[in-house]
């Protein structure tokens, strides 16, 4: 699919040239490579000895299982060093990164979440890749590409994805009598009965602070919360579809069907390992997330289809995951991009992901996991990847993220966690991120339609 004419600022062209670039997440990357063209593993030991410094949270140093993936690249790649450098998360380290890239002393490669890589695109901290990965294109599906690639140019090459599912307590639903929710409709009415059934116990934490999470909600409902026209931004966090998911969530809020918890705090995690917190609504990735704080409880949980909005209409985003991206001022940029490549898209790379307990987004990854036992979290759940694949080749819907998602996430997440606390209006608080993100937008020399 071509993509639209890039929305460009009106001003500070020179600051903001890489805003030049289309930054529709919905582009498709056309799957072809020659036979000829040397494997990216091949290609990554061509101009002698180099070292790689990779910044990454899911490749951690003294990890055997991630050692082991080094040590393999290696013995492929002798004349290759990785060395790892663990960063926290997606905001963390894009601030570290324009640090570093300001500072001119960046490294080679990067792990960013993908809604962080457009606005690594606009500050022109990030290279385009697209010659350099051309080799590895038939190892990913072109939806899965599509999350870093801009005007039919590659910014990243995918590592892990998050087709989104409902996580529950089997055993726990059983119990109380609780169906699987098909719908959000019954996903409420199953709140009540789990809370009725034991008035400490909660289907769900209601995390205000994960903007991500909120903005795949109102993309499932029909929304769009960033989108291009032409050579414009629109924002659509106060449309009204996704107002309608805001007033979903006041409503549970209100009635104490969710517990108001942030995710992962050791309030969240005491909760979970008691059987108070019965399901998690995120991608495929959460049951390793889980077991990490709860491992006594495997066996327990199962995961199943996301509930859905409108009835009959199963397409869920990705939530989460992300790239492994080569920065503008890289040393050694074409071995960096080889190595990416290697781990997301060739065959041994992708299906060595599997190992770190993430769901690999290259396709012998995918495939492996069909024949790969279930996570550690449901060993019982035997059809878990089965499921899953379905989601991600059939009913993904493509996300477009904006240039300025850090302005939306300082607006909303603690405006939101107040108005949990305190019980007011959620729709206001959605409505104060569009004009900050519009307004924002503007200032940053963009238009803006509406």
């Amino acid at each position: 699919m071509t993509p639209p004419t890039p929305p460009r600022p009106r001003r500070h062209r020179r600051k903001l040239g890489a805003a030049s670039l289309a930054l529709a997440l919905a582009a498709s990357l056309a799957a072809c490579s020659s036979a000829d063209t040397p494997s990216p593993s091949t290609a990554a030991s061509a101009s002698g000895p180099v070292t790689l410094q990779v910044w990454t949270w899911n490749l951690k140093g003294g990890d055997p299982e991630a050692e082991a993936i080094i040590a393999k690249y290696h013995q492929e790649n002798p004349n290759v060093t990785i060395k790892l450098s663990e960063v926290g998360g997606t905001s963390d380290t894009a601030s570290k990164l324009l640090a570093a890239d300001k500072a001119g002393d960046t490294p080679d490669v990067v792990q960013l979440e993908y809604r962080a890589v457009p606005a690594m695109v606009v500050s022109g901290a990030v290279k385009d890749i697209t010659a350099d990965v051309a080799s590895a294109k038939s190892g990913i599906d072109p939806n899965i590409w599509a999350l870093t690639t801009f005007n039919n140019q590659v910014y990243g090459v995918p590592q892990d994805i998050g087709p989104m599912a409902l996580t529950y307590r089997k055993d726990l639903f059983d119990k109380y009598g609780v169906k699987v929710p098909t719908t959000w409709a019954e996903y409420a009415k199953a709140a009540e009965q789990i809370h009725k059934k034991d008035p400490d116990a909660y289907i769900a934490s209601f995390a205000a602070n994960q903007l991500e999470f909120f903005a795949a909600q109102a993309t499932q409902a029909g929304a769009q919360w960033w989108s291009t026209d032409g050579n414009a931004w629109k924002v659509g966090i106060d449309s009204e579809p996704s107002l309608k998911t805001a007033d979903f969530w006041e409503d549970l809020v209100k009635r104490d069907l969710v517990k108001v918890e942030p995710l992962l705090t050791p309030e969240w995690n005491a909760q979970v390992n008691k059987g108070k917190i019965l399901s998690w609504a995120a991608g495929a990735w959460a049951p390793s997330v889980i077991y990490s704080v709860a491992p006594d409880t495997a066996g327990k949980w199962e995961s199943a289809p996301l509930p859905q909005w409108t009835p009959g209409n199963p397409a869920v985003p990705f939530l989460g995951g992300s790239a492994y991206l080569v920065p503008a001022k890289s040393k050694h940029a074409k071995e960096a991009a080889a190595f990416a490549a290697w781990l997301g898209a060739s065959d041994e790379g992708s299906k060595l992901q599997l190992t770190l307990d993430i769901y690999p987004g290259g396709n012998a990854g995918r495939q492996a996991t069909l024949t790969h036992e279930p996570p550690k979290l449901m060993p019982q759940q035997k059809d878990f990847y089965q499921v899953t694949d379905q989601v991600i080749k059939n009913t993904t819907i493509p996300v477009t993220w904006g240039p300025n998602v850090n302005i939306a996430q300082s607006a909303f997440g603690d405006a939101l966690n107040k108005a949990a606390l305190d019980k007011t209006s959620f729709r206001a608080v959605y409505q104060a991120t569009q004009q900050a993100v519009v307004a924002d937008l503007q200032k940053s020399g963009y238009t803006v339609t509406k």
